[in-house]
């Protein structure tokens, strides 16, 4: 199958999956019951390109404290195509959450950040959006960079980082069709630098804002962050191990 196929088969299967999106709060669903939020990241060691660490934590909510977390080297099959992260992806995902779901059912989360985004994508449907369907869990995206959509074509890195020096808090994601696509957040304290939050699933734009603003320490959330931590610790691991190796 050539390149040019596997994009047209995903972009198929993308548009059917979003067809199952949810943009808004399960029913009944109110954030003072919320008690474990979850952080998921995945870092490929340098030198092995078919790679990777799977990070997933589990922390409580408000306090943000550990309460389980799960790394592990996976080997991937399918080509990173942009705009098609997910498929890449989504199968260490799935093995995390068996495996999470499999030794404690009871700490999988009520809210999951997802490292990357969500509505916010050409499509619509981003790496958040694609695990929070395929898993049927509630996500979140969060990227660290701004994703250029030609709908938002008004709006860039610099000219957003130029509005919160100014004093902004956040600000809408609003193309020129209407659609909004998420907000771009400022991070507590001094720094101007936003994070960009978007619908993944099952929980509306505005929730999905004010979870990040209350799982956030530094400029990225607490269960992104620590997965982060975790999947790079675990890549520099196996990028030493290959080091001694070629060395012995």
């Amino acid at each position: 199958m050539t390149d040019a196929d596997v994009t047209r088969e995903w972009a198929l299967q993308q548009a059917e999956l979003r067809e199952r999106l949810r943009e808004t709060d399960d029913p009944g669903f109110a954030l003072s019951e919320l008690r474990r939020v979850g952080g998921v990241d995945i870092s490929y060691p340098r030198g092995h390109p078919d790679e990777a660490v799977v990070a997933l934590t589990i922390l409580s909510f408000p306090a943000l404290k550990p309460l389980h977390q799960l790394t592990f080297a996976v080997h991937i099959t399918e080509p990173y195509v942009a705009g098609f992260l997910a498929f890449r992806e989504i199968a260490a995902y799935t093995q995390a959450f068996s495996r999470l779901q499999a030794a404690h059912p009871e700490l999988m989360p009520q809210a999951l950040l997802v490292d990357g985004n969500g509505t916010l994508h050409p499509r619509g449907f981003g790496s958040a959006c694609h695990l929070g369907v395929v898993l049927d869990l509630p996500t979140i995206g969060v990227a660290k960079n701004f994703l250029h959509i030609d709908d938002l074509a008004g709006n860039d890195a610099r000219a957003l980082k130029a509005r919160f020096r100014e004093g902004a808090q956040e600000v809408e994601l609003r193309g020129e069709s209407g659609r909004v696509y998420g907000v771009a957040v400022r991070p507590p304290g001094a720094a101007v630098n936003p994070v960009f939050v978007s619908v993944g699933h099952r929980f509306a734009l505005r929730t999905a804002v004010e979870v990040v603003r209350r799982c956030s320490v530094f400029r990225v959330p607490e269960p992104i962050r620590v997965a982060d931590l975790l999947s790079r610790e675990q890549a520099r691991l196996i990028e030493q191990a290959a080091e001694n190796h070629q060395g012995g």
